[in-house]
């Protein structure tokens, strides 16, 4: 279950969604520029702005004439929906002389946080889901103390229980600081590889082609993937090496170093002497050393709306170094311009790099 501190801040961000559902009933033309700014930050606001929105057409067709006690009301309901009457967000007192309506709104904005939970409960039980759009990068500190960074275009899934903290990897690349508990391992999953660690800090990246783990304190124990835990069960233990066998030694991982777990089931070690690099995206930067233009290029794309594209032989594998501004594409693509043996063109709102 999620903390105190997560539960109010969700409560306080339903009931900012249901204020824009009464707001847009009579919006000014200011409202509106407002409203579409909102909408724009990130694509949650969307999803819970139209649900917010039938769920007080329900309640409409429910109490029309509002003849009902929203207070009688909302004792009876799930004690999920409880927090928001109980710790009212500082402008309670504002919200209080609001109209009938509004209050209307605010029970909505509590069932909205119940129909969330309840949503993802089905799908993933015992799982709270976190995830980044395009060009978003969020943390976020976990009831144990453990801090997850998500990088761009990201997804994960979180389960802490008495004896084990479990993530999935379902999309993208996170960072992870793991708090110190010898009596719950924490554990990464990604289709590739399980990582287990204890008190240390690293990253995982799940790409189209393998899984990638960068250490950058303390150690972490590295195994091709069993077949991922049954939802309602626990994790399965470690259970391969550095090729496929299933009972292979468990490889060990120290700071500075980083994994890739092909799709295969083989797993590479190496040192990285600037790990830092690994998570420069933190501060929106990306760092190649000697790296394709393949590798460039897929990296920047996962900020962008509309991509870069390569075509043709040979130009995929030709390599580059340098450090740019993760939100800047132009800077990369005045690099590229500026190699004679390199053809820019643009077909549309995508780019096209080939060799001349």
């Amino acid at each position: 279950m999620p903390d105190s501190k997560t539960r109010e801040l969700e409560a306080l961000y339903a009931v900012e969604v249901s204020g824009w559902v009464e707001t847009m009933r009579h919006a000014s033309p200011g409202d509106e520029m407002r409203f579409v700014a909102w909408l724009k930050e990130s694509p949650r606001n969307v999803r819970d702005f139209l649900l917010m929105l039938s769920l007080d057409c329900a309640l409409d067709k429910l109490d029309a004439e509002r003849l009902h006690s929203i207070e009688a009301l909302i004792t009876k309901v799930d004690q999920r929906v409880t927090p928001l009457t109980r710790r009212p967000p500082p402008a309670a007192a504002a919200l209080a002389a609001r109209s009938r309506r509004q209050r209307w709104a605010a029970l909505a904005a509590g069932a909205l946080v119940a129909a969330l939970g309840a949503l993802f409960w089905y799908a993933h039980p015992g799982f709270h889901e976190f995830e980044t759009a395009t060009g978003e990068q969020r943390t976020f500190e976990l009831e144990d103390g453990s801090v997850v960074s998500l990088n761009t275009h990201s997804r994960v899934a979180v389960r802490l229980g008495a004896h084990l903290r479990e993530v999935r990897l379902l999309r993208g690349e996170a960072l992870f600081h793991v708090a110190h508990d010898p009596s719950r391992p924490f554990r990464v999953f990604t289709e590739d590889a399980v990582v287990q660690a204890v008190g240390t800090q690293f990253d995982v990246y799940r790409r189209d082609d393998s899984t990638v783990v960068a250490v950058l304190e303390g150690r972490v124990n590295v195994t091709t993937a069993a077949p991922a835990p049954a939802a309602s069960g626990s994790a399965a233990a470690p259970v391969a090496g550095r090729r496929a066998p299933r009972a292979a030694a468990v490889q060990s991982l120290g700071a500075s170093q980083e994994a890739q777990v092909s799709h295969e089931g083989s797993v590479s070690i190496r040192e990285v002497i600037n790990v830092s690099d690994r998570v420069a995206w933190r501060e929106r930067r990306l760092i190649f050393r000697d790296q394709t233009l393949e590798q460039i290029v897929d990296e920047f794309n996962r900020y962008r709306t509309h991509p870069i594209r390569l075509e043709g032989d040979g130009v995929s594998e030709r390599v580059y170094t340098g450090v740019f501004d993760a939100d800047d594409a132009e800077s990369l693509l005045q690099v590229l311009a500026r190699d004679p043996a390199l053809a820019l063109e643009r077909e549309g709102e995508a780019i096209v790099v080939r060799l001349r």
